[in-house]
C-alpha cells in the first residue's frame, strides 16, 4: 500500500451506490433520466466532472446525501455562477456551516473572475439571506479575504454588516460596541449613507451603555454631515439634547432641544414636552414641572408612557413627595400593554422597577422592595448593563441589612437563580 490515499471520483461514487442498490445501468439511465452512455462514462472516468445538474439527478434515483456528493463537486468546480447557485442551495437545504464555508471559499478563489468582482458578488447574496448565524459567518469570510487580498472597500462593508447584526444581542452590548468602533477606522470607505447609519447607530448604542460624551461625539457627526433633514439626523439630535442633560450641560441640551422641536414628525412632541419638563426641574421650576409631566402624561403615546413615568416618578422621589408615586402607578397597565424592542425601551422598563423599589422601600414595604429590585437587576443584566445591576444588588442587601431581616432560603435561591440566568446571557 506504501501508505497511498485513494481519492474517490464521481465514478466511483456512483458507481458503489449503484451497485448497492442493485440496479443495472439501464434501470439508473429509467429512474433519474440521464443517458446510459454518459452514467457510464462518469463511471469509468472518461468524464471527470460532470454537470452540477447531472450529478443532481443521479443522487437523487440513488439517495446519496446532499453533504456527501456537494464536498466532491465543489473540489472540482471553478464556475463562479455555478457554486454561488450550489452556495444558495446549500444553505437552502440547512447544510452544515463547514460545507457552506467551504463553498463559498471556492467561489473567493475561482479564478475566472476579479477578486473584487467575487468579493461583490457573494457580499449582495449574503445581504439577500435569511440566516443571521450564516450571514455573520460569510460576512466574517468576507473580511478575512479581504484582508489578505487588499480589498479595502469590503473591510468597511463586511464590518458594518456585521455590526448591524451583532449590535441586536442585547446581552453583549459591551463587546459588541467595541468591535462595533473598529469600523470607524475604515468610515471613509463606506457610503454616505452607510457612514450616517454607522456614526447614528454607535451613537444610540453609546447612549445605551450611558457612555454619553462618545455617543455626543457620534451624533453629531451625522449632525454634521447630513445636510438634509432626513429621520436619522432628527433622530440624532433627539439623543443630543438627551445625551447633554445626562451629562449636566443643561444649555446644551435647550440648544439641541430648541432645534429638535422644530420637526413635525409624530415622536417629536412627546420628547420635546418630556425635555422641557426636566429641564424646569434642574431650573428649580419644580410646580412648572409636574404641570407638564403630568400634560406629557396625558397627551403622549403609549409607547412613551414609560419614559414619561419614570421622569415624573424620580422627580417625586428626588422631592420627598412619595404618596404622589402610587397615583403614578395605575399607569403600569399601560406600560406592559407596550412590547419594547430596543436596548434604551428594556432600559426604561428595568428602570421602572429600580424606582418602584426605591418606592416601595420608602414606604416600608419590605417584600415589594427587595422583589423589584431583584427584577430591575435581573433586566439590567439582559442588556449588559453591569453597572446598573450591580446598583440594584446593593440597594438589595442595603434593604436587608437596614431593615435587619435575614435572607431566607428562598430569596437566596432566587439570587443563585439571578446569577445562573445572568452567565447564561454572557
Amino acid at each position: 500500500m506504501n501508505g497511498c490515499i485513494t481519492l474517490l471520483t464521481f465514478g466511483d461514487l456512483i458507481q458503489q451506490y449503484r451497485l448497492i442498490a442493485r440496479l443495472t445501468l439501464t434501470q439508473l439511465a429509467n429512474l433519474s433520466g440521464v443517458s446510459k452512455g454518459t452514467i457510464s462514462k462518469i463511471e469509468n472516468g472518461e468524464v471527470k466532472k460532470p454537470e452540477f445538474q447531472t450529478i443532481k439527478m443521479l443522487a437523487s434515483a440513488l439517495g446519496i446525501p446532499y453533504n456527501e456528493y456537494i464536498g466532491l463537486y465543489i473540489e472540482v468546480e471553478r464556475r463562479p455562477d455555478t457554486l454561488l447557485m450550489m452556495l444558495e442551495e446549500a444553505i437552502a437545504r440547512f447544510s452544515p456551516i463547514a460545507l457552506i464555508i467551504d463553498i463559498a471559499s471556492k467561489f473567493l478563489e475561482s479564478d475566472r473572475e476579479d477578486s473584487y468582482d467575487v468579493v461583490e458578488r457573494l457580499y449582495h447574496a449574503t445581504a439577500s439571506m435569511q440566516d443571521t448565524s450564516i450571514k455573520l459567518t460569510l460576512y466574517q469570510l468576507i473580511i478575512d479575504y479581504c484582508r489578505e487580498h487588499g480589498i479595502m472597500p469590503f473591510i468597511a462593508k463586511g464590518l458594518y454588516q456585521k455590526y448591524c447584526i451583532e449590535r441586536n444581542d442585547f446581552s453583549k452590548l459591551n463587546a459588541t460596541f467595541q468591535s462595533g468602533t473598529y469600523i470607524l477606522n475604515y468610515i471613509n470607505l463606506l457610503s454616505l449613507e452607510e457612514r450616517l447609519d454607522t456614526y447614528y447607530k454607535l451613537g444610540v448604542h453609546a447612549y445605551s451603555l450611558c457612555m454619553f460624551q462618545e455617543s455626543i461625539k457620534l451624533c453629531s457627526m451625522v449632525v454634521n454631515h447630513d445636510h438634509t433633514d432626513s429621520k436619522l439626523k432628527i433622530k440624532a439630535i433627539g439623543i443630543l439634547q438627551d445625551a447633554h442633560y445626562y451629562i449636566g450641560d443643561y444649555d446644551a441640551s435647550q440648544k439641541y432641544l430648541s432645534q429638535y422641536k422644530k420637526y413635525p414628525q409624530s415622536i417629536v412632541p412627546d420628547n420635546v414636552r418630556l425635555l422641557t419638563a426636566m429641564l424646569n426641574v434642574k431650573k428649580g421650576n419644580q410646580e412648572l414641572a409636574a404641570a407638564q409631566f403630568q400634560e406629557c402624561l396625558d397627551m403622549c403615546n403609549d409607547d412613551f408612557v414609560i419614559h414619561v413615568i419614570n421622569e415624573f416618578i424620580s422627580f417625586y422621589l428626588e422631592t420627598e413627595n412619595v404618596l404622589e408615586v402610587k397615583r403614578l402607578l395605575i399607569y403600569e397597565d399601560r406600560i406592559n400593554a407596550v412590547t419594547y424592542h430596543t436596548p434604551l425601551e428594556s432600559a426604561e422598563l428595568a428602570r421602572l422597577y429600580k424606582l418602584k423599589g426605591s418606592y416601595y422601600s420608602e414606604v416600608n414595604e419590605f417584600n415589594l422592595a427587595a422583589s423589584n429590585y431583584m427584577e430591575s437587576a435581573y433586566r439590567y443584566a439582559q442588556i449588559d448593563d453591569m453597572k446598573n445591576e450591580r446598583n440594584c444588588m446593593r440597594l438589595l442587601f442595603k434593604l436587608y441589612r437596614e431593615n435587619k431581616q435575614m435572607m431566607n432560603s428562598s430569596t437566596i435561591e432566587k439570587i443563585e437563580n439571578f446569577y445562573e440566568l445572568c452567565n447564561e446571557n454572557k
